[in-house]
């Protein structure tokens, strides 16, 4: 398991895309509790990924996020399959959930979409 807030990289498998450069895993109960909030955006290339997490929700934040919501694959470890994704999802949304899912990613609005990122496809957590 990762440290609180480790930077690492999420790729895609079949084409090795980069989904993000700096990704930032909340598991601390503050660095989850806080989130997104309060911050402007996201830089170029970066993310935060919620373990153990299925549901989400976008009070108090100033921007709009593409949600993926992922799943174990395989028992791969460090792998992770894309179980769906809701693009654009803007401030104030009390609730985005998918019971299927094991963890979510928050990218930077329309990221998911400009690489084609759908369900089925497999990503790697790297570093």
């Amino acid at each position: 398991m990762r440290t609180a807030m480790q930077a690492f990289r999420v790729i895609r498998l079949k084409d090795q895309a980069v989904i993000a450069d700096q990704c930032f895993e909340a598991v601390r109960f503050l660095d989850r509790l806080r989130g997104l909030m309060g911050r402007a955006g996201l830089g170029p290339g970066e993310a935060m990924m919620f373990p153990d997490c299925s549901s989400i929700h976008t009070c108090w934040m100033r921007f709009a996020i593409d949600v993926v919501f992922l799943r174990r694959a395989d028992g791969r470890t460090g792998v992770w399959c894309v179980s769906s994704v809701r693009a654009g999802v803007r401030p104030w949304r009390f609730w985005v959930a998918d019971f299927g899912a094991d963890r979510v990613l928050e990218l930077d609005a329309g990221r998911a979409g400009s690489i084609g990122l759908v369900p089925g496809d497999e990503v790697e957590c790297i570093g």
